[in-house]
């Protein structure tokens, strides 16, 4: 389960990255580049730390 959030993580990585080069290059103004790079930086944190939780959790079970 932990390598498949991992697997997730990564590939939340990859389409932030397209988001913010796609915001980069497509937007009209800084408030678009704003909420482009926002979008991206969601794309590669929120399935980060679910990933690290789950990490924590599944090292952590014995310790209860």
């Amino acid at each position: 389960m932990k390598k498949t959030f991992w697997i997730i993580t990564i590939i939340g990585a990859v389409l932030g990255t397209l988001t913010l080069l796609g915001t980069l290059f497509g937007s009209n103004g800084a408030p678009q580049e704003a909420a482009g790079a926002a979008i991206a930086v969601a794309f590669t944190v929120i399935p980060y730390c679910l990933a690290r939780a789950i990490s924590e959790i599944q090292s952590n079970k014995g310790d209860s």
